[in-house]
């Protein structure tokens, strides 16, 4: 299997995946937090979807992401450059969207940018050497593996869960 395909597929399920994960869910169930301590669904997907935005459309590609050319930053009061890394978790715990039906429509632009750089991303494009904070200088294979698939993977794993702790179906129905 050759690496662009191999990205495409891995990233295409965890878009799948968080679409799953999100698309059935009422405001409520979207901000629920199982204790003082844990943030909502609603920050974690936010803080994916925004990295994700960030990586494939500012430091892949050194365009405007999503987020800014929407100016969702603005409409939804919420950091114009930050993505939830090292949020302090009143604003984190605080951190709200519009609907659960904006945020997807947000991430569905995010998710369709990168569909469409793994179509078009080259060997020398995964190759080249990038600054990714707060990882250092690493290759852009390295970014995309890490920072979406390891890292979406891991706060995945945390929707399904807080899903689960509300009652919701899991993963596995």
């Amino acid at each position: 299997m050759e690496i662009q395909s191999y990205l495409h597929h891995f990233i295409s399920a965890l878009h799948r995946d968080y679409r799953r994960a999100l698309a059935d869910l009422t405001d409520a169930q979207f901000y629920f937090r199982p204790n003082a301590t844990t943030n909502h669904i609603a920050f974690t997907a936010w803080h994916w979807v925004r990295t994700e935005d960030n990586i494939v459309n500012f430091v892949l590609q050194r365009r405007n992401t999503i987020w800014l050319e929407g100016g969702l930053d603005q409409a939804w009061t919420l950091p114009k450059a930050a993505q939830g890394t090292g949020m302090p978790a009143e604003e984190a715990h605080a951190m709200r969207v519009p609907s659960v039906a904006a945020f997807l429509a947000y991430a569905e632009q995010v998710w369709s940018t990168t569909a469409t750089y793994l179509d078009e991303v080259t060997l020398a494009d995964l190759d080249r050497v990038l600054l990714v904070r707060p990882f250092g200088e690493i290759p852009a294979l390295q970014a995309l593996g890490q920072t979406l698939i390891a890292h979406g993977n891991q706060h995945l794993g945390e929707l399904w869960l807080t899903r689960e702790l509300q009652g919701l179906t899991g993963i596995g129905v």
